[in-house]
């Protein structure tokens, strides 16, 4: 019942709105028509201005206005009131409609202007609300029509349609349809109005969700309550125990490190990017202590900037970070001023911790990591980079001894040129890059002359002495690619790669010239000794390793028993012996 008192409100309220729409182009199409009336009549009756009939179609016009004026006028009286004025104003609009369709000369094919307003009321209000005012209009239209034909016969009031019983079967007929017009129109209100009904049940249903839905919903934010709590208990859990996960993945990584990494410089840079990915730092850097003074020197950072670096290496051994090299504290900051930590200028680092290398009480270096944000790290982080820098600690420890015992192995301890065992080995793999890549590996062997009876005239010391300062000398003057050999006694051997026959005969002149210069000496004993220098060359010379070496050791020969003091090549093969390229 409630959608049923609820939709005529509606449906009036929708027809009031537009009703002064459609009464405003009322009295446009009736002026329309008056002017269209006195054309037609001029053209054909010839007759261009009739008083009487135009005083009546305008008197007919202004009380049409009128009576919507009024009808406009009293749109915001109550529902009731509005209902009564519409029945009213609209039968009035009618009348006056019809009366004034029925002056005109072609008032058959204006009839349908009187039924509009009828129609408007069957799409608003229904067919059976419009079948009075059918009715009505089609009364009063038969009666207008045969009153003005009569009434106004003297006053050249002619219609096109001058039968008295045709005018009336047209009328008729046209209001037939219309009223079937009218029919499908209230068909479509009839349609409209269930639909809003059904709407209406479909509101209340949603209402009565909607309630539902709102205890539904209380339950529900009660139980997320508690299920918050319980998250927020759970999260704090998860928190230390991914924060226990992290170090023990940190030091397991470490320590496989540690047992698998014994190049320093590759290790400090694993254990670098650790750091950086289980502290999510901005920055990390590994110095350690050299020298007697420990000063420190930038082993590796994630500092990228060649200038930045360059500040930090300047700056790293300020005094606000030895609390650290020379105490063995730990020290933190989350509000770092430049000003203290000069080695972060330009770097917008705002907190930073900085923990000791240690290993048996001995100052190894520091770990220092930076960040861009303040109050970036806390205790837990202190105790974790401790936790790193210990395994760290015992990493460079293992990375030093494994270094000492491979100079042990592979460096002659006298001179510090590599041993025959390295020479012999490498020298087989650099013969091997040679062949299979197309370059140039020259050898060169020499020996010092006369070097046994400069031992017994001076002594074994003074001996190792010249040793000592003649490997110095040629380890000096060679590439980085190069490598130096004691080959046996007071015997070397320098391989040369990329360096043909001739550049290795002019290398080996120079370090026959230079040594001949030294003057050796121990405070006491002075002398200079000069040596005699073989050289070959693959493929110039030799084809195989073995080769080379034979060839070189007999172009050192040549060169003993030819005065000594003096380079001597081997000689080329022919280039039909060569190997091709």
């Amino acid at each position: 019942m409630e959608i049923h008192e609820r939709r005529p409100e509606k449906t009036s309220g929708s027809q009031y709105r537009y009703e002064g729409t459609v009464t405003k182009f009322g009295w446009i199409i009736i002026l329309a028509l008056i002017f269209e009336d006195l054309v037609v009549r001029y053209v054909i009756g010839r007759n261009l201005f009739v008083s009487g009939l135009l005083l009546i179609q305008f008197l007919l016009y202004l009380t049409f206005v009128l009576t919507g004026i009024f009808k406009l006028r009293r749109f915001h009286d109550d529902q009731e009131k509005m209902d009564r004025l519409f029945r009213f104003t609209k039968l009035s609009e009618v009348v006056v409609m019809v009366i004034f369709i029925s002056t005109l000369y072609h008032s058959i094919f204006f009839y349908f202007l009187a039924l509009l307003p009828i129609a408007f009321v069957s799409l608003s209000k229904g067919f059976i609300r419009s079948v009075p005012y059918i009715i009505f209009s089609w009364i009063a239209q038969l009666a207008s029509q045969w009153g003005t034909a009569v009434a106004f016969s003297g006053l050249n009031m002619e219609n096109a349609f001058k039968e008295p019983v045709l005018l009336p079967v047209i009328i008729t007929i046209q209001y037939g349809l219309f009223t079937l017009f009218c029919y499908i129109w209230g068909t479509v209100h009839n349609e409209y109005v269930r639909s809003e009904e059904e709407n209406n049940v479909l509101l209340e249903r949603l209402g009565d969700k909607y309630v539902q839905l709102e205890m539904a919903k209380r339950e529900i934010q009660a139980h997320y309550d508690k299920v918050k709590e319980t998250n927020e208990q759970l999260e704090d859990s998860n928190s230390r125990l991914t924060a226990s996960l992290a170090e023990f993945y940190t030091l397991q990584q470490i320590s496989q490190a540690i047992s698998s990494i014994f190049d320093m410089n590759e290790l400090l840079k694993f254990v670098n990017d650790v750091i950086i990915g289980v502290m999510g730092v901005y920055h990390s850097t590994i110095a350690l202590c050299h020298g007697p003074s420990n000063k420190l020197k930038v082993q590796v950072s994630s500092i990228f900037d060649k200038k930045e670096l360059a500040i930090m290496a300047d700056y790293i051994n300020s005094d606000v970070l030895k609390p650290s090299v020379e105490g063995g504290h730990s020290m933190i900051d989350n509000n770092v001023n430049p000003d203290d930590y000069p080695f972060t200028k330009g770097r917008n680092i705002e907190s930073l911790i900085c923990v000791p290398l240690l290993a048996k009480g001995k100052a190894l270096g520091v770990v220092l990591i930076e960040h861009s944000m303040t109050n970036a790290f806390d205790k837990d982080n202190v105790r974790l980079l401790e936790i790193i820098a210990q395994q760290v600690s015992i990493a460079i420890e293992n990375a030093r001894l494994y270094q000492q015992m491979h100079d042990l192995a592979t460096l002659d301890g006298l001179t510090g040129a590599y041993n025959r065992l390295y020479f012999q080995d490498n020298f087989q793999i650099q013969h091997k890059n040679a062949q299979e890549k197309g370059y140039d590996l020259s050898l060169i062997i020499f020996d010092i002359d006369h070097f046994k009876k400069f031992n017994d005239t001076y002594g074994h010391m003074f001996g190792d002495l010249v040793l000592k300062t003649i490997s110095a000398y040629i380890m000096s003057k060679l590439r980085k690619e190069d490598i130096f050999a004691r080959y046996g006694g007071e015997e070397f051997v320098i391989v040369m790669p990329h360096t043909n026959l001739e550049q290795a005969a002019e290398k080996a002149e120079d370090f026959r010239a230079g040594i001949a210069q030294l003057n050796i000496t121990d405070r006491i004993i002075s002398a200079s000794v000069t040596v005699s220098i073989g050289v070959s060359s693959f493929p110039a010379v030799a084809s195989k390793p073995s080769e080379l070496i034979k060839t070189a050791d007999d172009a050192l020969y040549e060169a003993k028993h030819s005065g000594r003091n003096r380079v001597c090549m081997a000689a080329p093969k022919a280039k039909s012996d060569q190997p091709p390229q």
